[in-house]
């Protein structure tokens, strides 16, 4: 099972609605971010990941919902 699989299954099978999911990855390509964003998630980011910012991205995808 892939992130994606896992992500519809958690937004279908009785996850509280106001849950945040953030798909993480480090293999990105395109259409990737619009793939986990219609499977349920609320964010995306690819790795890298700027120790700086990670914190603050995360915030910011929880802020937006």
């Amino acid at each position: 099972m892939d992130g994606y699989e896992i992500c519809i299954k958690l937004r279908h099978n009785g996850l509280p609605k106001n849950t945040t999911i953030i798909a993480v990855t480090s293999y990105a390509m395109g259409g990737d971010k619009e793939k986990a964003i219609e499977a349920g998630a609320d964010g995306y980011i690819e790795k890298p990941i700027n120790p700086d910012t990670f914190v603050k991205q995360m915030e910011h995808i929880y802020n937006a919902k």
